[in-house]
């Protein structure tokens, strides 16, 4: 049963690429900011994706981020510094992408 659904979804993915009717996004961020808007009636996610989720928060301005990172850019400071002072920022969760999209994709409305 569960092979069959799957197999309508892919069918219907593939149906929706092939008829180019700009109803499909690609990649991580594209998304992620259509699941952010309301926009998402499906997603077909990669549940091995190398992709972490980062909640980085400013100490001193109180500012929160989310960032999306791969594994190359996690090893990049740039994404935990200020780049105004030069402060560390505090990582308030880190995720793996999949295991938060499993967790919190009904608060979406997916």
């Amino acid at each position: 049963m569960k092979f069959v659904q799957e197999k309508k979804v892919i069918g219907k993915f593939f149906e929706s690429i092939a008829l180019d009717t700009g109803m499909i996004v690609f990649g991580v961020d594209d998304t992620m900011k259509a699941l952010e808007m309301g926009a998402l009636e499906t997603m077909l996610l990669f549940e091995n994706i190398e992709v972490m989720r980062y909640e980085i928060e400013n100490p001193v301005k109180g500012e929160s981020k989310i960032h999306l990172l791969n594994s190359t850019q996690e090893k990049d400071p740039k994404y935990f510094k200020d780049p105004d002072t030069g402060i560390d920022l505090k990582v308030v969760a880190q995720d793996q992408l999949a295991d938060w999209l499993c967790l919190h994709y009904k608060a979406y409305g997916v």
